[in-house]
């Protein structure tokens, strides 16, 4: 019995083996695209926790520029959106919400979703009141060349009237 078990085992093994490698070939291919994506991610969250953002915002623009993976992509889009909120201007802020409402669009089901949900919102009311805000300088400068205006036609009447009470006295004598 045990020359029948050797056997067995001796035809089996490299059965197996040779089974287990055919997939290998197709499986480092995905997990090498997954692995640089992750790579830059872990680099990217490192570059944060040293202050250096520019360089974890050049690492995060990889990951999303590269193959869409759920869990690191979305994650780098959310990082993004905030290291964006830096940015000088009012640009920093339409690029955290373009890229927020992109996270929210393509992973609509994902944690960072939920989490920037808030944020979005915010940045959302931040613009209109912005906007605002720029409607009331221009009503301001508006209001100010109208009491410009108001102001000239004030000192133009009372000339009219100068004018007048001298025509009145010259009629008289």
């Amino acid at each position: 019995m045990k020359p029948k078990l050797i056997t067995f085992m001796a035809l089996l093994i490299p059965v197996m083996l040779n089974a287990g490698c055919a997939g290998v070939g197709e499986r480092v291919s995905r997990y090498t695209a997954l692995s640089d994506q992750e790579r830059y991610m872990v680099s990217a969250v490192d570059q944060i926790r040293l202050g250096n953002e520019q360089r974890a915002q050049a690492l995060l623009e990889k990951v999303v520029s590269g193959v869409p993976t759920i869990g690191v992509t979305d994650e780098a889009l959310f990082r993004l959106a905030l290291l964006s909120l830096k940015d000088d201007g009012g640009k920093g802020l339409l690029r955290a919400q373009a890229l927020l409402e992109q996270l929210s669009d393509k992973y609509p089901d994902s944690i960072w979703t939920r989490q920037s949900a808030p944020l979005l919102l915010h940045l959302a009311e931040a613009k209109v009141l912005r906007n605002r805000l720029r409607e009331l300088k221009a009503l301001k400068e508006h209001n100010l060349s109208l009491s410009r205006d108001n102001k000239d036609m004030r000192q133009s009447l009372e000339q009219l009237k100068q004018l007048d009470l001298e025509l009145e006295k010259r009629i008289k004598r």
